[in-house]
């Protein structure tokens, strides 16, 4: 069946390559990760997912190489990758004789998020802007879908998608769980294998959209449906997951939009919210269960407990992950270290270090720090440049500083290769926005220069003989 599944999707990826790298989103979310097409012991396993990256990799190469007239785009993320790369060699080379180096760490973060983005970007910078907000409706009903049917199989108790995972997963290299025997009981989680990593790509898309929509000029009543509709979707899909993270990832640039629109309207957005929460509060029991759920990270005694992790949690964590940044403070052990240490289960206080920042100061030490900062500064700078609204500028930065507290919190980074995706959309529709405005701008002046010129009377033209006699028109 795997096999099947490989040949059907490179079949696909070689006839419609254009399809396939616009739809990178979809198809991305669509692939299960544990599915192992070779498991062999003494060779590294290549999932279904990384023979698909492998195939749109190749196909691309081929379609460059056999393309006569060869165009040099820009590429605006770049720079941000370069900050992610340079750290992340270093600590291999250095780390290059011991277990932990992460060749095949460094390899796969290669071919999985590099690669396709760049590819990605290539073809979103030859699309028209109508096109490329053709792209975002479709993002938008597909993850509606998604959520759809996350929520449907949460209620029902049924998700044929992944059990379909299970039974084809016979591997122990990688285990496919459908959290129905877990301590949080069934959760919703769509085609992922993980409710929080499920929630999170829901959240980000859903923020990318509010962020191309702000950029509307003038609201119809028709936008603000499209809007509450698919938010009420997308929020359902969220709840539903069982989890804290993704409502805060929703939360947390909700806020920093509201707050930042001035006093008045600062004051106004507060109310509005806290007059919904207060009737969500009142009329929803899913509504109250999250809103302790949060509380009870600081405040054992409030809510019931969510057998996730707490500040005592992250304390031991940190201890942790101190104790190996100061075994190598500036490039840290290498890209697998922490992976390492927890399949030893040497550190059981470690216990899968669920934030970004335990795993940086194990890995690539302070450098990684370091790179991890400048590539969120490059990604919010690159597209700010572009944005000219500032409600859509405001709502972008929102989203960046959600996304920075999600990882920090909860360490999944298996994430960003969609995060990324969304964000090259948002980046290139607002820069096609800003050549479409400033071509019409152009035009709008030329016209108005001819018209003023018909208007004007014909100056008078003198000759070297009229001159002299003092002529007069």
């Amino acid at each position: 069946m795997l096999y099947l599944l490989a040949v059907m999707g490179l079949a696909l990826i070689l006839y419609f390559f254009r399809a396939a790298v616009l739809l990178l989103p979809v198809w991305t979310t669509l692939t299960p990760k544990a599915l192992l097409l070779v498991d062999t012991p003494s060779i590294p396993a290549i999932s279904l997912y990384k023979f698909y990256c492998l195939a749109l990799i190749g196909s691309y190469f081929l379609r460059v190489m056999c393309h006569k007239k060869r165009k040099v785009y820009k590429k605006p993320f770049s720079r941000a990758f370069v900050a992610l790369l340079v750290p992340s060699i270093i600590s291999v080379m250095l780390n290059i004789t011991s277990n932990n180096a992460g060749i095949l760490t460094l390899t796969a973060f290669f071919i999985e998020v590099i690669m396709p983005t760049t590819i990605f970007c290539h073809y979103l910078s030859q699309a028209p802007l109508d096109k490329l907000h053709s792209l975002v409706k479709k993002y938008i009903v597909f993850y509606c879908a998604l959520a759809t049917y996350g929520t449907i199989c949460y209620l029902i108790g049924h998700n044929p998608y992944i059990e379909f995972i299970q039974s084809t997963n016979h591997t122990d290299r990688i285990l496919a769980q459908t959290y129905e025997e877990t301590l949080r009981g069934a959760r919703a989680q769509g085609t992922i294998s993980h409710p929080i990593t499920y929630g999170a790509l829901l959240v980000i898309t859903l923020l990318t959209y509010l962020t191309i929509k702000l950029n509307k000029r003038r609201f119809a009543i028709a936008d603000y449906v499209k809007i509450a509709t698919v938010t009420a979707i997308i929020l359902s899909g969220i709840l539903f997951t069982n989890s804290r993270s993704p409502l805060i990832l929703f939360i947390v640039p909700i806020v920093i939009f509201a707050t930042m629109q001035g006093f008045v309207k600062a004051f106004k957005s507060a109310l509005g919210i806290t007059l919904v929460f207060v009737i969500a509060f009142s009329a929803s029991e899913v509504v109250r269960d999250k809103t302790y759920s949060v509380i009870n990270i600081f405040n054992p005694e409030v809510g019931e407990d969510m057998k996730g992790s707490d500040l005592a949690m992250r304390g031991g964590q940190l201890n942790v992950a101190t104790r190996y940044f100061f075994e190598s403070p500036i490039w840290g052990m290498g890209l697998d270290a922490t992976r390492n240490i927890i399949s030893s289960g040497k550190e059981p206080d470690l216990y899968n270090s669920e934030s970004i920042i335990f795993r940086l100061l194990i890995d690539q030490g302070a450098l990684g720090i370091l790179s991890y900062t400048l590539f969120f500064i490059v990604l919010y700078r690159k597209t700010t440049h572009h944005i000219s609204n500032i409600a859509s500028k405001r709502m972008y930065l929102g989203t960046i500083i959600g996304y920075i507290i999600f990882i920090i919190s909860t360490g999944f980074v298996d994430t960003l290769q969609n995060t990324i995706f969304m964000l090259c959309i948002t980046y290139y529709i607002f820069r096609a926005d800003r050549i479409v405005t400033r071509l019409n701008f152009a035009a709008q002046t030329t016209q108005l220069d001819k018209s003023q010129e018909k208007q004007l009377d014909p100056l008078p033209t003198y000759t070297n003989s009229d001159a002299w006699i003092g002529a007069r028109p």
